[in-house]
C-alpha cells in the first residue's frame, strides 16, 4: 500500500475532479486511487471533498440516483500584495512571454491575470507600473506551434501513467515513425516543450519536440517509470540531443577561452579546474553531433583530452572544414 499522505490526496481528488466535465463519483475517485496502489476509505474520501469545498467550487449533480462530482475553480477573494509582490508577478509575466504558445504558458498569464483581477485598483495600477523595469533575454528560445490537444493527451498521460502512440517527425532521419512511448515528464529546453519517456521503438530514454507530433493516441496500457530515470535522465545528453553511451569527456581550453567557458558554460561541466594555461573542463556525458559542434565553436581554444574517438571527430570535422576553403 502506497502512502499518501492527505494534502497530496486532496490534490489527487482535486485534479481529478477538474479533468472531466461529466464528474465522478466516490466510487470512481476510490477506484482511481486504488490505481495508484493507495488505499482509503470511501468516508475519508468524502471527507476530503468536504474540505475541498471550502476553498474551491465542488459541484455536485445527481443522475440515475448518483452523485458526480466536479471541480471547476479556486475561490479568489480580495487579495493584498506587498510591492515586492507586486515587482514579482511582473517578472513572472515577463518570464512567460515566449511560452504563449504552450496551453500552460497561456494558462499561466491568465492565472496571474486573475489574481490581479481580485485584487485592489491601487495593485492593478502598481502592476502596470512595475511591468518592463526587468526584460528578460529570449533571442536564443526556440519560436515553436504546439497542438494545445495533443498537449492536454500528453498531460493527462503524464498524470494517469498511460502508453501513448504517436505519429512524430524525426528531426535527424527527416521522416515520420510512429512510436509507442512512455511519457514521463514535460521538459522545457530553451524554449521549446518536448516530452521525455521510454521509446518502445527505440528501447532506451528518449526526448520528443512537442512541435513534431503530429497525432497523438492515448492508449489503455499503463507503464512505470524506470527506477534509474530520475538519477540519469541529465547524463546522456549534453544540452538538447541524447545519446546512449555516457563516457567522461575531458577538455582543455585556454586562458581567453577558459574565461568565457567558466563564465556561461560552467553549468554544462560536471567538473571543472584550473590549470597553468586556463581549466580542464569534465563532463559524463554521450559523444552526440551537439557535442562535436559545441567544442568546434572554441577552434583552437579547446583541445579534447578524452576521449580519443572524440578527437578524431573534431579533426575529420576540421578537415571538411578546410576543404571548404
Amino acid at each position: 500500500m502506497k502512502d499518501m499522505a492527505q494534502t497530496e490526496r486532496q490534490i489527487f481528488i482535486l485534479l481529478l475532479l477538474s479533468e472531466n466535465k461529466r464528474g465522478y463519483t466516490i466510487n470512481d475517485i476510490h477506484a482511481s486511487l486504488e490505481k495508484w496502489n493507495v488505499i482509503v476509505d470511501k468516508k475519508t474520501i468524502s471527507r476530503d471533498i468536504d474540505s475541498l469545498s471550502g476553498i474551491c467550487f465542488i459541484s455536485e449533480e445527481e443522475r440515475n440516483g448518483k452523485i458526480y462530482y466536479t471541480a471547476d475553480k479556486f475561490r479568489l477573494r480580495d487579495i493584498t500584495f506587498t510591492s515586492p509582490e507586486l515587482i514579482s508577478l511582473a517578472f513572472l509575466l515577463e518570464l512567460l512571454k515566449p511560452y504563449q504558445y504552450m496551453t500552460m504558458g497561456k494558462t499561466a498569464q491568465e492565472l496571474i491575470h486573475k489574481l490581479l483581477d481580485n485584487t485592489t485598483n491601487l495593485n492593478r495600477e502598481f502592476i502596470k507600473h512595475f511591468t518592463g523595469l526587468v526584460t528578460i533575454n529570449t533571442n536564443d528560445y526556440i519560436t515553436d506551434e504546439v497542438n494545445p490537444e495533443i498537449e492536454e493527451r500528453l498531460q493527462s498521460a503524464i498524470r494517469n501513467k498511460t502508453k501513448v502512440r504517436i505519429i512524430y517527425h524525426s528531426f535527424g532521419a527527416d521522416e515520420d515513425t510512429i512510436r509507442i512511448i512512455h511519457p514521463y515528464e514535460l521538459l522545457i529546453n530553451d524554449g521549446a516543450l518536448s516530452v521525455v519517456g521510454f521509446c518502445e521503438l527505440r528501447n532506451d530514454i528518449r526526448d520528443f519536440r512537442v512541435s513534431r507530433i503530429k497525432a497523438i493516441t492515448v492508449l489503455e496500457d499503463t507503464f512505470t517509470v524506470l527506477e534509474s530515470y530520475y538519477e540519469t535522465r541529465s547524463r546522456n545528453k549534453f544540452i538538447h540531443l541524447s545519446g546512449t553511451v555516457t563516457e567522461p569527456i575531458i577538455i582543455a581550453f585556454d586562458g581567453p577561452t577558459a574565461k568565457y567557458v567558466r563564465e556561461y558554460e560552467a553549468d554544462l561541466a560536471d567538473e571543472i579546474t584550473e590549470t597553468e594555461n586556463g581549466i580542464t573542463f569534465m563532463r559524463n556525458t554521450a559523444v552526440t553531433d551537439e557535442l562535436v559542434r559545441w567544442i568546434l565553436q572554441y577552434g583552437s581554444g579547446a583541445k579534447v583530452l578524452n576521449p580519443p574517438h572524440l578527437k578524431e571527430k573534431i579533426k575529420e570535422e576540421l578537415q571538411k572544414s578546410l576543404q571548404q576553403y
